[in-house]
């Protein structure tokens, strides 16, 4: 009898590609295709794809799960003056979530996903590493994936490049193999990000106020920017400021002001991170104190590091400074050496 997976379709070159490989691999599959937003949307990429490889596709409407655990708390966060990371709370309580919910439902023994990531079996237990498509690596998204979930998880594409996946579509005569990912915000879809938001967010006019205390601009609200941005300011052709494009170094919620400053950039840079409600995947370390490699951010370098562990407060020190580590944003780790070298200790917030 055939392994039964349920995988997520989004209507996507990715998932459409998972599906191929998993009916190449003799896998019984069942697609299911969700909504966040319970509105309306086209299906028919994923249903042409679906039809076209005989997988029976199920469509649920997760928007109220999704408000409730993930958009609500997104927004809630920029009200209070951090930079939240959607994508990870939603691969969390959706995809590797209620998805699993509706597996169970259908019988199914898996549960597969589009994801750039690797799953390894070491000694009977199950780690997630960064998949073969370096850039396309998706297992900072995943730092709240608990094992007990890895398990049962299926990564088709792991130990593929992107453009492979293009080709494998082509070649299938898949209608979505050149069709163009979504945005890191998928709800936003062609939208500027900061007008999204402002559909959520009320405008607050604030100050914006050097690191002396001086008055030097206005803002618009302090969701709409982030640690060392330098863009949006408004601050240009200030007589007497000679050190150089102004930047964004802090915010104060309680007083709605923004601070900037100009020249030198020290006061954005810090060895030392904070993390609270950190996810260790695995478990909780035998050592409260450890090597590891780690990143504030999706786009940064594993930087090695020293990390101090107090239950799910994490504190984590850097060989080198960071720049612009940004409250709200994920920190996560990776373990450095032996069998497990590269393997996703966990994440969590940055305070």
């Amino acid at each position: 009898m055939k392994e039964k997976v349920l995988l997520g379709m989004s209507g996507g070159v990715d998932s459409s590609v998972a599906a191929a490989l998993l009916k190449d691999a003799g896998y019984e599959v069942f697609g299911l295709h969700f909504s966040l937003t319970g509105k309306q949307e086209d299906l028919s990429d994923v249903t042409a794809v679906a039809e076209k490889l005989n997988i029976p596709l199920t469509v649920k409407d997760f928007s109220s799960v999704f408000k409730r655990e993930v958009f609500d708390p997104f927004i809630s966060s920029y009200k209070s003056g951090k930079t939240p990371n959607i994508c990870v709370e939603c691969n969390k309580h959706i995809k590797f979530g209620e998805t699993f919910l509706v597996a169970d439902e259908l019988g199914c023994n898996f549960v597969a996903t589009g994801h750039y990531c690797t799953i390894i079996d070491l000694y009977g237990h199950f780690y997630l590493k960064k998949g073969e498509d370096k850039n396309k690596d998706q297992s900072y998204f995943l730092n709240g994936v608990t094992e007990e979930k890895l398990k049962r998880v299926i990564f088709p594409l792991a130990k593929l490049k992107k453009e492979e996946v293009r080709e494998i579509a082509e070649k299938r005569g898949l209608v979505t193999a050149h069709k163009k990912g979504s945005s890191d915000v998928c709800l936003a879809g062609e939208r500027n990000f900061k007008d999204f938001l402002r559909d959520y967010i009320p405008p607050n006019p604030g100050k914006i106020l050097s690191e002396t205390g001086e008055v030097v601009g206005k803002h618009d609200g302090l969701f709409s920017y982030t640690l060392g941005q330098r863009k949006g300011l408004n601050l240009g052709g200030r007589k007497g400021e000679e050190g150089g494009r102004w930047f964004v170094v802090g915010k104060n919620p309680d007083k709605n002001t923004l601070l900037v400053s100009h020249g030198s950039e020290n006061s954005l840079f810090t060895d030392t991170v904070f993390v609270e409600d950190f996810c260790f995947i695995n478990g909780f370390p035998s050592e409260k104190t450890f090597r590891c490699t780690a990143k504030t951010r999706y786009r940064e370098t594993d930087t090695p590091a020293t990390v101090f562990v107090d239950g799910n407060n994490v504190k984590v020190v850097f060989d080198e400074q960071k720049r612009a580590v940004t409250p709200g944003q994920y920190c996560v780790l990776y373990r450095l050496g032996g069998d497990s070298d590269g393997t996703v200790i966990g994440g969590g917030r940055i305070i």
